[in-house]
């Protein structure tokens, strides 16, 4: 049994694919499996995962219908013999000492999952280290309700969006599995928002590792996160629906606020989508998501997060449903 499973949803990315596995297959960590997961993909990134199973006897393959990268993660998640558990996007590459780091971490401290910080490398080279504002170490239950819950689902300043996100992250499967903690098949983009936060719902503790970007998060041209998403509104919407379902349910903290910026933050997402494709139907679309009940209910918030005054400006032309001087000041 590995020490280590890592996790890989692979869905035509058949330029990207083999940085992404050398780069684990590097690891100084050198007890560890590594799934692929072929998500039906229609490229030759199905056909280089099976040549990439020569290279590593680490290395198992699925492949499977496409179900989007929830259930990717799920299928690997669900096959994996290691006693943590980590996953990192096709797209992207890791530090050679990453796991080796992680891993000292979690064991050394009992802990239910560690994190470190990424490095996100934009389409012309720019590299920058995005670290969560707060403290580097070990978190117990007390400071988790604390310091995590406040931020859990929706950071308070929008510009940032939700505290914990999946990749740069290694968990105890054991924690996984007692708690039912799985991607919701659902949601097929910014599924790891769930995800993560019922993750910081259930854990006892965990362990920050701060202003060491050892995941390389490369924001390449024509992926999920550059891409124009035809029904994400949709989609975010049946997010917030879930997170509303079992988070208004719990009685030890008080969810609703960070739930209602949690919808007004995916909107904000999805009006700049729109806005940024000069079409009468965006026009359309934006009044849409400006008239739906959900997000008419989080603008009863009492004030605006303390946010830029950008966006501020945005937020009163979202709250007041000014849908075309929208489009145009955002375009």
């Amino acid at each position: 049994m590995a020490l280590v499973s890592i996790v890989v949803p692979v869905y035509n990315v058949e330029k990207y694919l083999k940085r992404c596995v050398d780069s684990i297959m590097l690891q100084t960590l050198q007890d560890i499996e590594i799934i692929l997961v072929d998500d039906g993909s229609t490229d030759s990134s199905g056909k280089l995962c099976d040549e990439l199973v020569k290279l590593d006897r680490r290395i198992r393959v699925i492949h499977k219908e496409n179900g989007g990268l929830s259930s990717a993660r799920n299928a690997g998640m669900w096959i994996a013999r290691g006693k943590y558990i980590g996953f990192v996007d096709s797209d992207d590459t890791i530090l050679n000492t990453m796991y080796e780091e992680l891993a000292n971490l979690i064991q050394q401290y009992q802990c239910d999952f560690v994190m470190c910080d990424y490095e996100r490398i934009l389409a012309d080279g720019s590299k920058h280290i995005k670290s969560l504002e707060i403290d580097s170490g070990f978190y117990d239950k007390q400071k988790i309700v604390e310091q995590i819950y406040p931020d859990l689902i929706m950071g308070r300043n929008l510009d940032y969006g939700p505290l914990l996100s999946v990749w740069h992250c290694l968990y105890n499967l054991e924690f996984l599995k007692k708690n039912n903690v799985s991607f919701d098949e659902e949601v097929r983009w910014s599924e790891d928002n769930i995800f993560s936060a019922f993750v910081g719902y259930y854990a006892r503790s965990f362990y920050y590792l701060k202003n060491k970007g050892l995941y390389q998060y490369y924001q390449n041209p024509g992926t999920i996160t550059t891409s124009y998403r035809k029904d994400a509104w949709k989609v975010y919407c049946t997010m917030n629906e879930h997170l509303t379902e079992f988070f208004e349910k719990v009685a030890e903290y008080n969810f609703d606020k960070q739930l209602k910026l949690h919808i007004i933050y995916y909107a904000c997402n999805c009006i700049a989508m729109e806005s940024k494709r000069e079409t009468k139907e965006s026009i359309r679309k934006i009044k849409k998501i400006l008239s739906d009940y959900r997000l008419k209910k989080a603008f009863q918030l009492k004030g605006l997060p303390d946010v830029s005054l950008k966006l501020k400006v945005q937020l009163l032309l979202m709250k007041y449903r000014c849908a075309t001087v929208l489009y145009k000041v955002m375009k």
